[in-house]
């Protein structure tokens, strides 16, 4: 299965002198920035990550080349900052270590998000991001393979290069007739006044709901990343003469040069650029270029807390620890007919919920309807519920059971942290304080939060399920909820906002790094585009909007250099 056997990379060596546009970091928006601006035969483009390939057959293989299932040779991990609210505990802070980013090794999750999340940022002054703006974009990159071609809806793509499906069939809870696990959570859901929504990425649903999960798979059931969908080996080749990709090479870098306009950044060296928080670099001894306090400011992530609950062996993917032996059949149904367990059904469909609209026995209830228009900001979810369906080994072989963690995750979290320099040596892995927890306003939401998750517990066991208790708070009183929370608290690896969009307040970490245009404030020929751009973290998984903000950044590039010509 060459794949990738032969990827036309560029050794440093062998690359030019002088390019139109240079892209640092080969990750999920990166390859689809170089994608893009070589539609354009006339425009050079050299792409520069510090990774390697990494494209052999198991990074296809949907559950085998997830970071939490791999050899976790396609990830970076960094270690963050002992957690003051989360018992000092220090964790993982996972991105992509090779071309294609976080998109090869991510739970493939394509979700957009809601239209008022966009329409937040229109309504804070960023002008053309309202989702009507930023719709065309979603379209432009996807091919929904649930969509039928010939009769699609406006609203999906079927001509992008990035393909996304939902799983045709419930995996787990096959234990009565006709019935699944899936199907029993969407009746408990229900129960709990939560609707099911036929398509979590359509803009017409509720504001709420509980979806079937789409992901980035391909129809013969392989990994459908940044790097197969907008960077594969036939389409380099064929732009070799105007785009260059090199891997393992690391920019330590911007050339920014004072000219007569101001600063401008005009290539890629070997020392670090001057331009964040003043006193920060000189505390490195770090010639300041420009001054911009809020580079590295502003960081948010997605914490979640596992309810846990045992279940029957066969309805968990600790089925493939407790019994190694059944990879093998997996392997050959995925080979052969693109299904089976290797597609990584963990996940197969998710909740989301406003605390706002909760009774006092946790149903959701919407007095009017406008409680229910998805196009409004203040009815975006601040929860999510993910029904995983894994345990660990250990407890699989000696229990013969399996695991079900109804994952509890806040959305729209009020804490925010910083990513910081630990020396002036750019190669060193920085100082990364997510400051979990540190706002009162997020740990009453997830109290909220986990005792919704336990009435979705105790709804889906009274739709007939064998479901139990294993690891839950040992009461739903505050102190107790709160002390789980910081035994339990994980990261979903959702980073976000540290370069984030928003004007220039000179002086203040109130502020942005980029304009609506994606421009670093104050350097010409600079420009952003992936998460760190976000003005908040969006209530929703974050893959799908970065590669929209790639693709709106390579139409705004163009549009530029028009109107310079």
């Amino acid at each position: 299965m060459p794949w990738f056997s032969s990827y036309p990379e560029r050794s440093v060596q062998d690359i030019r002198d002088e390019y139109d546009y240079i892209i640092v970091g080969g990750g999920t928006a990166g390859c689809v920035l170089a994608s893009r601006l070589t539609e354009d035969a006339s425009v050079s483009v050299l792409l520069v990550e510090r990774g390697s390939l990494k494209a052999g057959w198991l990074s296809r293989i949907p559950l085998l080349s997830s970071h939490f299932a791999s050899d976790g040779s396609s990830t970076r991990i960094v270690t963050s900052t002992p957690q003051e609210h989360v018992n000092g505990r220090s964790f993982p802070i996972a991105g992509g270590n090779s071309l294609g980013g976080a998109s090869k090794i991510n739970a493939m999750l394509y979700t957009r998000g809601l239209p008022g999340e966009y329409n937040a940022w229109s309504q804070a002054g960023r002008e053309g991001w309202s989702y009507g703006e930023i719709q065309p974009y979603f379209i432009k990159s996807e091919t929904d393979l649930d969509q039928d071609p010939q009769a699609s809806q406006s609203i999906h793509g079927v001509a992008g290069p990035w393909k996304n499906r939902s799983y045709g069939k419930a995996y787990w809870g096959h234990t009565a007739p006709l019935t699944s696990l899936l199907d029993r959570i969407i009746e408990a859901s229900k129960a709990l006044g939560v609707p099911y929504v036929d398509d979590l990425n359509s803009p017409l649903h509720p504001s709420h709901g509980c979806a079937k999960m789409h992901f980035n798979i391909d129809a013969s059931g392989r990994r459908s990343s940044a790097l197969t969908g907008f960077l594969p080996p036939d389409l380099v080749t064929q732009r070799q003469r105007h785009l260059h990709v090199c891997t393992n090479t690391v920019v330590l870098r911007i050339d920014i040069q004072r000219g007569e306009k101001g600063l401008k950044a005009e290539g890629v060296n070997d020392r670090l650029s001057g331009v964040g928080p003043a006193e920060h670099l000189k505390e490195h001894d770090i010639p300041v270029m420009k001054d911009l306090p809020n580079v590295g400011s502003h960081l948010q992530d997605h914490l979640g807390v596992a309810l846990q609950y045992r279940v029957p062996l066969h309805d968990s993917v600790a089925r493939l620890q407790a019994q190694p032996w059944s990879i093998i059949k997996e392997f050959f149904l995925w080979l052969f007919f693109g299904m089976g367990l290797l597609l990584g059904p963990v996940l197969e469909l998710s909740v989301f919920v406003q605390t706002r609209l909760f009774d006092s026995n946790f149903r959701t209830v919407t007095p009017t309807p406008t409680d229910e228009d998805s196009s409004l900001p203040m009815n975006l979810p601040d929860i999510e519920i993910m029904p995983i369906a894994w345990s660990d080994a250990a407890t699989a072989k000696a229990k013969r059971n399996g695991g079900l963690a109804f994952l509890v995750v806040i959305l729209r979290p009020e804490s925010t942290g910083t990513v910081r320099l630990a020396s002036s040596d750019p190669r060193a892995d920085p100082l990364v304080d997510p400051a979990y927890l540190s706002s009162t306003h997020d740990r009453a939401v997830l109290r909220q939060g986990l005792r919704f998750g336990l009435r979705l517990g105790e709804q889906t066991a009274a739709q007939g399920y064998p479901i139990a208790p294993h690891l839950i708070p040992p009461s739903e009183g505050d102190e107790d909820m709160d002390r789980f929370v910081r035994d339990e608290a994980q990261t979903t690896y959702h980073y976000s906002s540290t370069c984030r969009m928003a004007p220039e307040v000179e002086g203040s970490t109130m502020g942005g790094v980029v304009d609506d245009r994606l421009r670093v404030h104050g350097v010409q020929g600079l420009r952003i585009a992936d998460s760190s751009v976000f003005p908040h973290i969006l209530s929703t998984h974050l893959a799908a909007a970065t590669v929209a903000v790639a693709e709106k950044c390579a139409d705004m590039i163009r549009q530029d250099h028009s109107s310079d010509e």
